[in-house]
């Protein structure tokens, strides 16, 4: 018993000592730290600076026992160091610096770093276009004796928090970006061989040499060991591993620099998926994918292979592949099963996109249920040599859901395929090689249904044949409902591939369409309302690419007011213009057949030349369907008579087909029969000279005139209007702002109502009858009537028919000239240049 308590005795003291020692040996290197700082720090800088050839700031030094006991810690602030290139440029910037270092060593005055910390850095390498780097900084010193330095490295502990390193090689045209929130590293040196043991996360935010743009934005977790032999300059990276996304990458090869920069590097992918394959695309593709999953076998594995000059660069050949696998949409839930493609893509020079090569053979698989195959090769990245083939059936919801497109939604149907296309993209941007590129195969739509755009237009029971020979499309009885609209085309989309596939490319179409009602109001409003401006107008236009030859037999159309049937007729586009010819149509009680121009090359003003015969057409209804013309003098509820006219019409509307009336020119040539005019106000007016209640039921026989209209005037020539009432001659002018000058000739039956005296220079004697010149002046909301005098009778019958058939042959001439310049002829009508 007495030798256990002794025993633990002797423990006690051994502890207390040794606690005592430890505490004595922390004391005094705080407290030697804190006493011999500046010198320490002196002497540190002076052995850093004859190694170094550039310039180096630090904001502070200080000195630590505590941050890595029982290392000496040597801390700089706000470091910046200079690179070796002429001018000012910093090679490292940093927020914190920190050396580990032996403290017995540095009593000693040497400096042999154990440890580094670097926090918030940015480091810039640069290889000038002469071959010069900006990293040579420290000094060549051949009289140094090997061991006889002061400042020594043997690194077991890096640590980077928060780095950026970037690389650029003006004379290889490389550029570089690499980053870390955390890496840690330790090199071991044995003469001139280093090896290197890293492990933490790296980013690649930017790999280009020459054209060429891999891996950008991507983030791996690493673990890697790197020998580095500093005399054969070669780098050997032994088996290391990138885990991106869940998915493993071993790594292996070498880089040697001796003479000429060769490398040969390979990657084997463990637990890849179609997400670890799809990230390694460019970011502008990956994003666009980046939602897809899969289940099942998937493989990749690449090489990098060859010399690094200023004219050659390596080759990267990659294989991948699914085996047996499944990709679905995790949101759509779409998804293709039995998944099988063989990949490659294979260039000997990756920097050059014009050798590389991309092979997708063998690729099957189901799409809910339904069988497809394909193979694809594409040829030449930059100018592309593409061999597709596509079979099999498509559900359209899967389809869509699988791959979602913008503007269609809730789909239904399905689509049977058998396409195949070869040739260069290129060829597809010019008419006179289009052609070369073979389009071959048929879609067949079956029993389609959608929502498309915005405003959710229902397209319902889509049925037909697409059959695709070159660059063209036929389609074959091609049916479906849009919305309130429904239609049957048979027809032909010329250069259909090219205008899909770019920009601003011609599209010629010729097609027959029937239809049993078309919803205009509807259609003009998805076709032409802009996504910027959601009012109900529309901005109107016709594209500069669209070439149409088109015949329609429609039983029924609506626009606004507007309700037709029977229209038959044809429309012909090209180069912004639209023409008609002889289009037929039942409306407003009677028939109408017009031939029309429209040439919207300046889209804000938009010119339109027509020529329409009217027949057996209500003159209610047609103030009715057009709003009574914007005025409310004469409206729908006065009137009433079918009318038979001849209409040439020249005018010009805004994008919203809202009319400019300063230019509008129109001569009509009418006949009404059984007119009537009820409840007019001028006419009731005249009731004090007439002594007759009948003027507010106006009954005429038939009424034939020429009416003009130019200048923002209707110019109304003199023309007799026989009624239940009485004989009158009327003629004047009516303006766009609703100013009247009418001029009246009527019988005068009675006197008792009027001052023969003040109307004497307004009567007229003929055969015994009485005849009473009146004038209606003013607005059409302030107008009065009054006595004419003989003197503005005589001016009147004479000058205003004269004026009248200066303006009509005005008209004519200019419209003629019009007409030839717009008109379109049907034979070279697809025969368009790109």
């Amino acid at each position: 018993m007495t030798s256990h308590f002794l025993n633990l005795r002797i423990v006690k003291k051994i502890l207390l000592y040794t606690g005592l020692g430890l505490l004595v040996i922390v004391v005094s290197l705080a407290l030697s730290a804190f006493l011999f700082k500046d010198k320490i720090i002196r002497n540190f800088i002076e052995a850093i600076n004859q190694d170094l050839n550039t310039k180096v700031t630090v904001g502070e030094f200080d000195v630590s026992v505590f941050q890595k006991f029982p290392q000496l810690s040597i801390v700089l602030t706000k470091v910046y160091v200079e690179d070796s290139h002429e001018g000012q440029y910093p090679l490292l910037t940093a927020d914190k610096v920190s050396f580990q270092l032996n403290p017995l060593q540095v009593y000693q005055g040497k400096y042999n770093i154990k440890g580094l910390e670097i926090e918030n850095s940015e480091t810039n390498l640069k290889v000038n276009r002469r071959g010069q780097n900006n990293y040579t900084i420290v000094k060549e010193n051949p009289e140094r004796k090997t061991g006889s330095e002061t400042v020594g490295f043997q690194l077991k502990n890096i640590q980077l928090k928060n780095a950026l390193v970037r690389y650029v090689d003006l004379k290889n045209d490389e550029d570089l970006i690499f980053s870390t929130e955390k890496l840690s590293a330790s090199i071991q040196s044995s003469g001139s061989l280093y090896t290197i043991e890293a492990a933490g996360q790296l980013s690649t935010q930017k790999i280009r040499i020459e054209r060429t743009s891999l891996f950008e934005g991507k983030s791996f977790d690493i673990t890697t060991t790197l020998k580095y032999d500093d005399e054969a300059d070669a780098l050997n990276i032994e088996p290391s591993y990138l885990i991106l996304k869940g998915s493993e990458f071993a790594v292996k090869g070498t880089y040697n620099w001796k003479n000429v920069p060769e490398i040969d590097l390979t990657v084997d992918g463990k637990d890849t998926n179609i997400q670890t394959l799809l990230s390694l695309l460019p970011e502008s593709t990956s994003s666009q994918l980046a939602q897809y999953q899969s289940k099942g076998e998937t493989y990749f594995s690449a090489a990098l292979k060859g010399q690094i000059t200023s004219t050659r660069n390596p080759g990267l050949s990659v294989e991948f592949g699914l085996r047996d696998a499944t990709i679905f949409h995790p949101d759509t839930k779409a998804q293709i099963d039995h998944a099988n493609v063989e990949g490659s893509f294979a260039s000997t020079n990756m920097a050059d996109l014009h050798k590389a090569s991309l092979i997708l053979k063998n690729l099957t698989g189901t799409l809910n249920g339904d069988p497809f195959e394909a193979n694809l090769v594409i040829q030449d990245f930059l100018d592309s040599d593409v061999i597709l083939k596509f079979k099999g059936k498509l559900d359209a919801a899967s389809l869509i859901g699988f791959y979602p497109v913008d503007n269609i939604k809730d789909v239904s149907g399905s689509l049977l395929t058998d396409f195949s296309f070869e040739g260069k993209m290129s060829w597809l941007k010019s008419k006179s090689t289009a052609q070369k590129a073979t389009t071959n195969g048929t879609i067949e739509m079956q029993n389609l249904n959608f929502l498309y755009g915005e405003s959710k237009l229902p397209v319902s029971d889509l049925n037909g044949s697409l059959q695709f020979s070159n660059n063209d499309l036929a389609l074959s009885n091609v049916s479906l409902k849009a919305g309130n609209s429904d239609f049957v085309v048979n027809g032909f989309f010329k250069n259909i591939i090219t205008f899909l596939l770019f920009e601003n490319q011609p599209i010629g179409i010729e097609a027959d369409v029937k239809s049993n009602f078309v919803d205009a109001d509807q259609l003009f409003a998805i076709g032409f309302t802009s996504e910027k401006n959601k009012t109900d107008e529309y901005q109107f236009s016709i594209s500069p690419n669209l070439n149409l030859n088109f015949n329609c037999d429609v039983k029924s159309l609506r626009y606004q007011r507007f309700i037709a049937h029977k229209l038959k007729g044809d429309l012909l586009v090209k180069d912004e213009v639209a023409v008609s010819r002889n289009t037929q149509l039942k409306t407003m009680g009677g028939d109408l057949s017009f031939s029309a121009i429209v040439d919207s090359k300046n889209h804000k003003a938009i010119d339109v030349l027509t020529s329409a015969k009217l027949n057996g057409i209500y003159l209610d209804s047609a103030f009715y369907v057009f709003k009574n013309f914007d005025q409310n003098f004469i409206e729908d509820k006065h009137l009433k008579g079918q009318a038979t006219a001849d209409v040439s019409v020249e005018m010009t509307l805004n994008e919203k087909l809202k009319l400019f009336q300063e230019t509008l020119i129109a001569d009509i040539s009418m006949t009404i029969k059984n007119g009537e005019l009820n409840n007019f106000e001028p006419l009731k007016a005249l009731n004090k000279y007439l002594d007759d209640e009948g003027l507010s039921h106006l009954r005429f026989a038939d009424l034939k005139n020429d009416i003009h209209i130019e200048k923002k005037t209707i110019y109304i020539p003199q023309m007799q209007v026989r009624s239940n009432v009485t004989a009158i001659q009327i003629s004047g002018t009516h303006t766009f702002d609703q100013h009247i000058d009418y001029r009246l000739i009527t019988p005068l039956r009675s006197k008792k109502n009027i001052d023969i005296n003040e109307a004497a220079n307004a009567l007229e004697e003929n055969n015994g009858q009485l005849k009473l010149f009146l004038k209606i002046t003013g607005t059409t909301d302030n107008y009065k009537v009054q006595y004419d005098t003989e003197s503005f009778r005589k001016k009147l019958a004479s000058e205003l028919k004269k004026e009248v058939q200066e303006l009509k042959d005005a008209f004519k001439t200019k419209g003629k000239q019009k007409q030839k310049e717009l008109e379109l002829e049907k034979d070279d009508y697809f025969d368009w240049d790109n």
